[in-house]
């Protein structure tokens, strides 16, 4: 292949890299995620609702979407947390006591000014495996009843249904990696060709 077909053929990739990327960044159910953060909260009579999602190449957990919060900027680590301890076993998280213990969520209330008195956390399990890929964590039920089996039922019902759509938004985090990848080794390709 010529210098000249070699350069269009580059152009022609990072094209179509371009519109990958634009379609990535405006893809996804986030308007539908956040409408389950802004009702939940209201169905379950709780303060505050999460929806985090697992990044296992960083063995991190961060926030897609949250009540007052935005995206990523919440990361909680997969151990010592009550998100990430859900996660990780896979079994739902019910503390009506976490102001009575340290932990992770101490730091994140110093980070958003938001104190936790206590939460019901389920996870939300991948389509294409049996992995955890996700959760959804509901902060401070009002009312001096606690967290129900109702609650934990609607809660599970709602992991069920976001499946497909957490697992894609990680699936495309990881396609923008791996994008971003690409466009360096073609900047370097076309810096080759102009030498």
């Amino acid at each position: 292949m010529d210098k000249e077909a070699l350069e269009n053929k580059l152009e022609s990739i990072r094209t179509k890299q371009e519109k990958l990327e634009n379609a990535w960044a405006k893809t996804g159910n986030k308007e539908l995620l956040q409408f389950f953060i802004d009702i939940l909260p209201k169905v379950l009579d709780v303060e505050r609702c999460s929806i985090f999602i697992l990044d296992p190449e960083e063995d991190r957990v961060w926030l897609q979407c949250g009540t007052g919060l935005e995206e990523k900027q919440v990361t909680v680590p997969t151990r010592g947390s009550i998100v990430g301890t859900v996660i990780s076993t896979g079994k739902p998280v019910a503390d009506m006591e976490m102001e009575a213990s340290v932990g992770e969520h101490d730091v994140i209330s110093m980070k958003t000014g938001f104190i936790a008195r206590d939460t019901l956390c389920v996870p939300v399990f991948g389509v294409s495996t049996d992995r955890v890929t996700g959760a959804i964590q509901v902060l401070n039920k009002r009312g001096a009843s606690g967290y129900t089996n109702n609650d934990k039922q609607l809660l599970d019902r709602l992991a069920y249904q976001l499946q497909m759509n957490i697992e894609s938004i990680f699936l495309r985090q990881e396609m923008a990696k791996i994008s971003e990848i690409m466009k360096k080794k073609i900047e370097k390709l076309e810096r080759m060709l102009k030498k």
